[in-house]
């Protein structure tokens, strides 16, 4: 789920980027995306190594993550909704923000059973 999301993310800042032809102030939708996509494969990364305590940092770290992205993201196409300046950017901030939030949803769909203790 992390590396599916955090794909998402960069690809979804590159093509704001690329919307723009790639112009200078439109840059930082590439590297917001990059460097979002960035911190939640790191993340994946501490979720699969044998111990534990990483494995549970990765994980709240990214769920952390998640959340703030989704705020981040709603809140931009709350903002943008109605300005014709940002009428570009609305749909890019709505598709993301709902990206987020099925990834957050997956985290929780897919979380690991508890053991019965024995």
């Amino acid at each position: 789920v992390l590396l599916c999301h955090a794909v998402f993310l960069a690809g979804c800042g590159v093509y704001g980027a690329a919307s723009t032809g790639f112009a200078p102030k439109a840059m930082h939708s590439a590297w917001a995306g990059l460097g979002s996509g960035g911190s939640l494969v790191v993340c994946s990364v501490m979720a699969i190594l044998p111990s534990r305590k990483m494995y549970m940092i990765g994980v709240h770290v990214a769920l952390l993550l998640q959340m703030l992205f989704t705020g981040v993201f709603v809140s931009q196409a709350y903002r943008s909704y109605g300005v014709p300046e940002k009428a570009d950017r609305f749909p890019l901030f709505v598709v993301m923000g709902a990206g987020s939030l099925a990834a957050l949803f997956a985290m929780r769909a897919f979380k690991p059973a508890k053991k019965k203790a024995a």
